[in-house]
């Protein structure tokens, strides 16, 4: 182990609990071990993703939430009976084998922020079923609230008798949990905008009960739960409190942006720091600290148009009011900043959570300094969390659910992706060292195969160079140099500068075809010369004005927007379609950020617009009919991509945008799954 990083691996205690190091794994959906969907029974798929972190030196796993009631059916955690405890004692018993604590995360319901998936709306829509099922309470609130996902759609108040139920279900089920081995619970949450959060803000609890008012009482719901749970577990068994130290609402559904000032709608410092003292003498043993709301997701849930480390200032502050250990979520996964802040007690733990979906090693690399070998987290949200949110109202989910990681196809899919037994060793040749024919080649190399890329440039990377370049993209280019490194360190052969026009040449077993996407191609009158490729735009081969016409509204081109902006250009993005990010799977953090930043920066936007002509010094556009003249130095076209073969009747394999443009997510996940059953 490096020096430098001697902090991180000291023992920190919480409640009567010791905790090895200083690395918590975060809950993340699609982590828990216990499915509370619908009723309680024993998650399986995820025991080997929690055994592989655990034997990584992690000191404290915290996997995704388990409600004490389920959402569907109203069935409660320490009703159960033995459906799940034989299994998740015997996961304990193995987790306490590698020196390694787990706590579980117990959530007490959502509130307004129930994600409406069209099926949970569906269900709540017809009332019948929605009684028969228990769903009408599913988005119940300390008052009546609009959802965050569709504000048409009013949250019911929850009732005295069901808030008294859910104490007494948090303290009985944990108890459960302890008698099963588990080493602590940690309450979800007075964070992210959850039911607990919204009781605990003055602008979403008007309660005029024992629950509503002066903070003491909007806090008497989840004190009163640490309490319970204290009662049934004993003092010394942890407790920690997942805790927003600021909410960063300008209202509902609206967040605020780093360094924006505002008037706080939620949780300011002052009510944060009597807030966080009160849990402290309910008995709470620690916070996990972090910021925001649904309606400022991008806060929990960072994308990368976040800073590193965005919350930990926040975390700093309420540190400094209590005596109890406190955690930082939020990009912490630098173990520089995490080892320094550590050192100077600022914080007690990081909680790190995408970080570890997307390599199972991150610790043991940090352990032993072997920090540019770590796969680096995006912040993308392809496959984790990629619930999109619907301009009519309602929520997206992922066809393939959610808690999964865009650029490790192996995580949470561990039996159906495991690396295959070679059963002949084939020569290979990839045409394209973009990321899908490095993926290839890595997995396959890895499998026994011996493979070659050829690629015509002098660089790795493809199209993807250009999608790291703007100045938020730095995990992007860690990604990069990631990617390098693996072919140097499994010595795949890489052929610069060699086009290949004859597949005879390459004498190859099997030859995969990895060359990407082309740029659409635009028809406008006037100066086409002054139309420049995104490409271009991004990887600065060509000279860019002050004044921008973006054309499309997709994610690349606000984007490029917000780039543009960074470098004190003043863009305006054009789109044909009536919204912009119309793109069902991204994740409502990265969009309503996005959003907040062209909010921010009062960057034009036309929807429903057409490029009609593009002149020396600007550009004519229709929009609902009426054309307008816009003054730009430069055009840059954003209108997407096309395969650049995306059927073939030759005798090999087309994986990538070259057969179909998708995000990296699709990009990796086909080039691993044909490397592996090849």
């Amino acid at each position: 182990m490096e020096n430098k990083y001697e902090e991180l691996f000291t023992p920190l205690k919480v409640g009567g609990v010791t905790i090895k190091n200083r690395f918590v794994h975060a809950p993340m959906e699609g982590t828990a071990p216990i499915e509370w969907m619908t009723g309680y029974k024993f998650n399986e798929h995820t025991k080997r993703y929690l055994l592989e972190r655990a034997r990584n030196n992690v000191g404290l796993i915290i996997p995704g939430i388990v409600t004490v009631k389920s959402a569907i059916g109203g069935k409660w955690l320490h009703k159960s009976g033995k459906k799940f405890t034989k299994e998740l004692k015997e996961l304990m018993d193995e987790i306490h084998k590698e020196d390694c604590k787990l706590f579980v995360q117990l959530g007490a319901g959502f509130g307004r922020v129930m994600v409406m998936i069209d099926m949970l709306a569906g269900l709540m829509d017809k009332k019948f079923l929605a009684k028969m099922l228990k769903v009408n309470r599913i988005t119940a609130s300390p008052s009546e609230l609009p959802s965050v996902w569709d504000p048409n759609r009013k949250c019911p108040e929850i009732t005295v008798e069901e808030i008294k139920e859910i104490i007494e279900g948090y303290g009985k089920g944990a108890k459960v949990l302890k008698d099963c081995g588990v080493d602590g619970v940690e309450i979800h949450a007075i964070h992210e905008g959850y039911l607990l959060d919204q009781f605990t803000i003055k602008n979403t609890n008007h309660r005029t009960d024992e629950y509503g008012g002066s903070l003491e009482n909007r806090a008497r719901f989840v004190t009163n739960i640490i309490k319970a749970i204290k009662n049934e577990c004993g003092k010394d068994f942890p407790v920690i409190v997942r805790y927003s130290v600021t909410s960063k609402m300008r209202g509902f559904n609206k967040g605020a942006l780093p360094g924006e000032k505002f008037e706080e709608f939620g949780r300011d410092y002052e009510e944060s720091a009597k807030l966080a003292k009160l849990l402290e003498e309910a008995g709470a043993d620690a916070l996990d600290a972090d910021n925001g709301s649904y309606d400022s997701w991008y806060w929990a849930h960072p994308p990368m148009y976040m800073p590193l480390a965005c919350n930990l200032e926040d975390a700093k502050f309420i540190k400094k009011h209590v005596n109890i250990p406190v955690f930082c979520a939020g990009r912490m996964e630098d173990p520089n900043t995490s080892n320094e802040v550590i050192e100077k007690g600022e914080i007690d733990a990081v909680s790190v959570g995408r970080q570890f979906l997307t390599d199972a090693e991150y610790v043991t690399k940090v352990k032993e300094g072997k920090t540019e070998d770590i796969r680096p987290c995006l912040a993308c949200h392809n496959a984790c969390f990629a619930n999109g949110q619907k301009p009519e109202g309602g929520a997206t989910s992922a066809p393939w659910g959610n808690g999964k990681c865009a650029i490790t196809p192996y995580t949470l899919n561990e039996s159906a992706r495991a690396l295959k037994p070679l059963e002949k060793k084939k020569k290979i040749a990839v045409i394209g060292a973009g990321i899908a024919g490095m993926e290839f080649a890595r997995i396959a190399t890895l499998r026994g195969h011996e493979v070659t890329i050829y690629e015509k440039s002098n660089e790795l990377g493809g199209v993807f160079i250009a999608a790291a370049a703007p100045k938020f993209k730095e995990k992007d280019k860690m990604l990069l140099k990631w990617y390098e490194k693996q072919m140097k360190d499994l010595n795949i052969k890489i052929e610069f500068n060699h086009e290949v026009k004859d597949l005879e040449e390459l004498k190859a077993d099997e030859v995969i075809w990895a060359t990407g996407a082309t740029s659409r191609q635009l028809k406008v009158d006037g100066n086409s010369e002054k139309i420049m490729d995104a490409i271009d735009y991004l990887r600065e081969t060509k000279e860019v004005g002050k004044n921008i016409a973006i054309i499309g509204g997709g994610l690349t081109g606000c984007e490029i927007a917000y780039d543009a902006v960074l470098k004190n250009k003043k863009p305006i993005i054009i789109e044909m379609q009536d919204n912009i990010l119309n793109l069902p799977t991204l994740c409502a953090a990265n969009s309503n950020m996005l959003r907040e930043i062209i909010r921010y920066y009062e960057i034009p936007v036309y929807t429903n617009a057409k490029l009609v002509k593009v002149t020396d010094t600007s550009v004519i556009i229709e929009v609902d009919g009426e054309e307008k003249e816009l003054e730009v130095d430069t055009v840059v076209k954003s209108i997407g991509y096309n395969p650049s073969l995306k059927d073939s009747d030759e005798n090999f394999y087309v994986i990538g945008d070259a057969h179909k443009v998708g995000n990296l997510m699709n990009v990796i996940w086909e080039a691993y799954d044909l490397a592996n059953n090849i």
